[in-house]
């Protein structure tokens, strides 16, 4: 494992232990924005995978996005669910939900990321860092 990824896997750690004594409170750059805890299965490992992502309830739905900050490759957790699209989901201090993940397609997709960077412009920065269409997915809760 190369030092980003460790380091990127000991940040993502941290949050996510602050967002569970916090009911899903996370300070730093993340204050006040709404996170999610997303339990995936690895695609390739086959294990549990906790990632705190970004979402955004829009219309009663909720979406998630792969933006990893712009950069060339989605996260790992994009490549997991789209191989199984069974995950978990905790919402501040609610015990966490089955759900599944559904990918939108370019229409659902284009219309959704725009109201995502009205909402946080930040993630149309992220877009143009980035050749790859940043991917949106709907969660479908139980």
């Amino acid at each position: 494992m190369d030092d980003d990824m460790r380091s990127e896997r000991e940040f993502n750690q941290h949050n996510i232990e602050e967002f569970r004594r916090n009911g899903g409170k996370v300070g730093g750059q993340f204050e006040g924005f709404p996170l999610l805890l997303l339990t995936s299965t690895g695609a390739r490992s086959g294990a549990q995978r906790v990632n705190p992502v970004a979402y955004f309830d829009i219309d009663g739905k909720l979406y998630i996005v792969g933006s990893a900050a712009g950069r060339d490759n989605n996260p790992a957790w994009v490549h997991n669910i789209r191989a199984n699209p069974r995950v978990t989901v905790e919402i501040g201090s609610q015990a966490p939900k089955p759900a599944t993940v559904r990918e939108l397609s370019c229409d659902e997709r284009d219309f959704v990321y725009g109201v995502v960077v009205e909402r946080a412009p930040g993630f149309g920065e992220y877009q143009e860092r980035t050749d790859r269409v940043i991917p949106v997915f709907q969660l479908v809760t139980e």
